[in-house]
C-alpha cells in the first residue's frame, strides 16, 4: 500500500466511521478502485482502534463517568443494595442492554455478509436505503426524551438497528441515530447515545478482525502511522461536525450525498 492510500483510506475511514455515510461502503468502494485485497487486513483494524480512540478523546468526560459508574452499579447489584441508579449507571446499563442485540445480529449474519464487500451494487441499494433512513429521521419520534428516561426495551431497539450496519453500505452512526430518534430520543442525546454505543461495537469489531488475522499479514510501517493519524484527527472533526449538524436537524445534508454515491456506485462501478 502507498502512502497517499494509506492517507486516503485513514481520512475516509475516520470521516465515514462517525459521518451517517457508511464507512464500509466507502472503504468497499475505494478497496475497489485500489485494487486493494485481503492482505490490508491488519491496515484495517488499526484504522478502526484509532477511530476507536478518536472518540474515547472526544467524549472522555462521560467515559470517566461512566467508567466509575459501571464498579458502582455492579456493587449495587451484588449486594442487592435498592435499585436506584443514578444517570451515569443507567447509561451503562442502556449501552450493555443496546449492544446485545448487536452482537447476536453481528455473529450470527457477519458470514452471510462478508462476500456482499465485493458486490458493489449492493453496496450502492444499501447506500440509498441510508439516505431513506436518513430522511424518515427528520419525521419520527416525538424526540422529547433524553437518557435519563428511555427504557431498556427502547435502548434494545436502538441496538437491533446498529446491527444493521453489518450490511457495507448501512450506517452504523446513521442507522443507530435513527433508532434513537424513532424511540423518542432529542437529536443532541440520540448523536450522544450513537457515540458512547460505537464504543464497544468498534472494539469488538477490532477484536474479532484481530483473531482473525494471520501475523504474517502485520506490516508495520510509516505509512500505517501516518494513515492512523489521518484516521484519528478525521474522526474527531467528524465527531463534531456530526454534533453541530444533528442539533441543527440537518441530516438530511448528507442523505443527498449518499444518494448521489449510492447511483454512481450502481451505475458506474
Amino acid at each position: 500500500m502507498t502512502l497517499l492510500e494509506g492517507i486516503i483510506l485513514g481520512l475516509v475511514q475516520g470521516l465515514t466511521e462517525f459521518l451517517p455515510v457508511s464507512s464500509s461502503g466507502h472503504l468497499a468502494i475505494l478497496s475497489k478502485l485500489f485494487g486493494l485485497q485481503e492482505g490490508n487486513l491488519f491496515y484495517s483494524v488499526m484504522l478502526h482502534f484509532s477511530t476507536l480512540i478518536a472518540v474515547i478523546i472526544y467524549f472522555r468526560r462521560d467515559i470517566i463517568r461512566l467508567f466509575f459508574s459501571f464498579f458502582s452499579l455492579i456493587k449495587k447489584l451484588v449486594n442487592k443494595q435498592e435499585r436506584k441508579f443514578d444517570l451515569y449507571e443507567r447509561m451503562v446499563l442502556l449501552i450493555v442492554i443496546a449492544t446485545i442485540p448487536t452482537v447476536i445480529i453481528g455473529l450470527t449474519f457477519s458470514d452471510q455478509f462478508e462476500f456482499l464487500y465485493t458486490d458493489l451494487k449492493f453496496v450502492g441499494y444499501a447506500l440509498i436505503l441510508t439516505g431513506i433512513l436518513l430522511l424518515l429521521s427528520e419525521k419520527i419520534g416525538k424526540r422529547n426524551l433524553d437518557l435519563s428516561n428511555i427504557s431498556f426495551p427502547k435502548a434494545m431497539l436502538i441496538g437491533v438497528f446498529q446491527g444493521l450496519a453489518i450490511a457495507p453500505g448501512i450506517s452504523r452512526s446513521g442507522s443507530t441515530i435513527v433508532g434513537a430518534l424513532f424511540v423518542g430520543l432529542n437529536r443532541e442525546e440520540a448523536a450522544r447515545f450513537s457515540f458512547l454505543l460505537s464504543i464497544p461495537a468498534i472494539l469488538g469489531a477490532t477484536l474479532l478482525e484481530t483473531l482473525s488475522m494471520s501475523t504474517a499479514n502485520i506490516v508495520v510501517n510509516a505509512n500505517l502511522f501516518i494513515g492512523m493519524a489521518a484516521a484519528f484527527t478525521a474522526g474527531i472533526l467528524s465527531i463534531g461536525v456530526l454534533m453541530n449538524l444533528i442539533k441543527k436537524g440537518k441530516l438530511y445534508y448528507f442523505s443527498i450525498y449518499v444518494f448521489a454515491l449510492g447511483l454512481f456506485t450502481i451505475f458506474f462501478l
